[in-house]
């Protein structure tokens, strides 16, 4: 089956060292789709679009000009994805597997007083990813900010 083409109102594109092996990090560790691979000059790939999910792409590509990109990359910058039925919506069986395939995790998985169960990844290029869960789907938007107030305390 192909997956969806559709206009993109907003993503990411990561320039990366590896094309091949960041690609099959972020299928194979983190569960990601492979949507396409757009040939550059000699038929070689320039550019590979991933899928979360349905509105949630992320393209890696070499650097345009061939010179390696500054250390450290995304500085600053986390990329945030929801689980939204992925791994069962667990953050735990998500963090099993990229343990599992060499993944560098930051943090997590953990509860936030925001209401989320997150962990935190680091890709091969020492990019940011974040993946969320909610904890309770039936707190209100209140009571999470006052949770969050308090430090995740009622």
């Amino acid at each position: 089956m192909t997956e969806e083409i559709y206009p993109m109102p907003f993503f990411a594109n990561l320039i990366v060292n590896d094309l091949e092996a960041s690609s099959k990090f972020y299928q194979e560790a983190l569960g990601f789709k492979h949507i396409f691979t757009m040939p550059g000059p000699g038929s070689k790939a320039a550019l590979i679009h991933l899928r979360w999910d349905k509105y949630a792409d992320l393209l890696i590509s070499l650097p345009r000009d061939g010179k390696p990109v500054p250390e450290p990359r995304g500085s600053g910058v986390s990329l945030s994805f929801q689980m939204l039925g992925r791994f069962e919506n667990s953050v735990d069986a998500l963090a099993e597997q990229a343990k599992a395939r060499g993944a560098n995790i930051v943090s997590g998985p953990l509860d936030q007083p925001w209401n989320v169960r997150e962990l935190t990844v680091l890709d091969p290029d020492g990019y940011r990813l974040v993946f969320t869960t909610p904890i309770n789907i039936n707190l209100g938007f209140d009571e999470m900010l006052e949770r969050a107030k308090n430090g995740g305390r009622e």
